[in-house]
């Protein structure tokens, strides 16, 4: 060999040897919780986040996925990665699998639990992974932190294939600052790249969720609106569906139905099958239907939807069409507009209006205006004080508008009298005139003058007939365009058999035979 040949092997041999005098040796496999650190080399244990809660026994092998990881600078958080963790514990074991190489590790006294790349802490009692399955089990006090969610609970698998966390026991999922949700049973999934774009959260065992408004600071603030159901599955911070015996509670508002959609981001909520909206407060209103849908702005409700049969109530009327639309401002009814396929109707206690569609103007729930578009019909109850009739007086047009006054402060009840409801309510609204319009018609009673106890009866028809009321009782009523009708007033019979006086000194009649005494019958003493 020349002398060139030699000099490059005595290179490469000097080159080869020193690899192996820098290179590091591979960590030994444990043999037992109690035997790992004196198994394994000093150069071969992991280090320990200097940072940790709690420190661990050294000695964990190198290659599972729950050993601590070299202190390094922490990279910038990225929200939709997955959870590498890193685990420290007092009290450790670990267990390698022959076949499957994969490693089963127990923590014990206490854990600490950190994702690598993201802000996420888990702590708990005690621990057991299995890296086969990628299955996390947490026991005892388990709090899951992160920058979106926090999840307490006394038991907490996590399925990493998934990015799903099961919390058992008395789970409590949150949002810091929109939300919080209890009950013994809630699942998370993570929002993760590849996997889901939103956050989601399956709540069982009737939770109760509580939604809250946050100021630009993140702050909550105000009142929460309470949400409880059967099952309540989240989606995202404010998108919730509920099932099963839902009850919904907010400071204006208490409904209860089968099943909700709530989206706190819109202020928008929707019940289903049977739903039930009560109103809070002096003067409540009740809505029903089969669907009722509710817009809010800053947490208080401006609008209430009833869809298919519906029907609202308040103390001085009913209101029913197949869609009911309220306005309500400050926890007080504004507005309603009753339409749909069906006639709307509006009935009080002494008086009902039926059309097509109506639409109630009652500013501060105080009746002012009622509007009945279409095939218009109202009818009232005559003054039971002068008239004696079974029938009712009725109004018919194309349109008819109701004008009312509420009773004024100085006709309220006395202060001290709690039975009687405040004046300023619709409560004893008064009639003040009705207007019909396009092919109007009116039949309406009047006192006999005559002291006969059958009213007189007018009918009269028109363009446009107007009725103008005092004290509840028709006073004018006025026909424009085309008037033509009719009075009929009663007056005595004259041809009607008068009964006969019984004669001085005649003997009466017997009585009728079912007053007389039984042959048989024995004598009274």
């Amino acid at each position: 060999m020349n002398r060139r040949g030699v000099a490059v092997a005595a290179l490469m041999l000097l080159a080869t040897g020193g690899c192996f005098r820098l290179g590091r040796r591979a960590p030994a496999s444990p043999q037992g919780a109690g035997q790992a650190a004196v198994s394994l080399p000093a150069d071969s244990i992991p280090p320990i986040v200097i940072d940790s809660i709690v420190s661990r026994t050294a000695g964990a092998p190198a290659e599972s996925l729950f050993v601590a990881n070299t202190a390094r600078a922490k990279p910038a958080e990225k929200a939709a990665e997955r959870c590498l963790l890193d685990v420290d514990g007092d009290r450790s074991q670990f267990i390698k699998d022959p076949i499957s190489q994969k490693y089963t590790s127990y923590f014990g006294g206490g854990v600490v639990g950190r994702c690598r790349t993201q802000d996420i802490t888990i702590t708990a009692d005690s621990a057991e992974f299995y890296d086969q399955n990628q299955l996390y089990y947490l026991l005892g006090n388990v709090k899951y932190r992160e920058k979106r969610v926090d999840l307490d609970a006394d038991k907490l698998t996590y399925f990493r294939g998934e990015e799903r966390l099961l919390a058992e026991g008395t789970s409590s999922p949150s949002c810091p600052d929109s939300s919080t949700m209890t009950g013994p049973r809630a699942e998370y999934f993570r929002a993760v790249r590849g996997v889901r774009a939103t956050q989601r959260v399956v709540a069982t065992s009737r939770p109760t969720l509580k939604l809250y408004e946050a100021d630009s600071a993140g702050a909550r603030r105000g009142e929460p609106v309470i949400l409880i159901a059967d099952q309540i599955n989240g989606e995202g911070d404010s998108l919730f569906v509920a099932w099963g015996r839902v009850e919904l509670d907010r400071t204006d508002i208490l409904a209860r139905g089968d099943s909700a959609v709530l989206d706190n981001a819109r202020q928008f909520s929707r019940l289903m099958k049977q739903p039930v909206v009560e109103s809070k407060g002096k003067d409540a209103f009740t809505l029903r239907g089969r669907e009722i849908d509710m817009f809010a702005r800053n947490k208080q409700v401006e609008r209430v939807l009833s869809k298919d049969s519906a029907v609202a109530v308040n103390q001085d009327l009913t209101l029913a069409s197949d869609t009911i639309d309220l306005r309500v401002k400050e926890n007080r009814l504004q507005r309603a507009y009753a339409f749909g396929p069906g006639a709307a109707s509006a009935i009080s206690r002494d008086r009902t209006i039926i059309a097509d569609s109506l639409d109630v103007r009652m500013p501060d729930q105080k009746l002012r205006e009622m509007f009945a578009v279409g095939n218009a019909y109202a009818e009232t109850e005559p003054d039971s004080m002068t008239i004696k009739s079974t029938e009712r007086d009725w109004l018919r047009g194309d349109t008819i508008v109701a004008r009312f006054d509420s009773l004024p402060a100085a006709d309220a009840s006395p202060a001290s009298d709690t039975t009687t409801p405040a004046a300023d309510s619709t409560a004893r609204p008064r009639i003040r005139d009705l207007l019909a319009s396009g092919s109007a018609s009116s039949f309406y009673q009047l006192a006999n003058n005559k002291g006969e106890r059958k009213p007189g009866m007018n009918y009269v028809r028109g363009r446009q007939i107007i009725v103008d009321f005092k004290e509840q009782e028709v006073q004018t009523v006025t026909v424009v365009d085309s008037a033509s009708g009719i009075f009929l007033e009663a007056v005595p019979d004259s041809v009607a058999n008068k009964p006969a006086t019984p004669r001085k000194g005649a003997t009466p009649r017997r009585p009728p035979a079912a007053a007389r005494r039984p042959p048989n019958a024995p004598r009274r003493p």
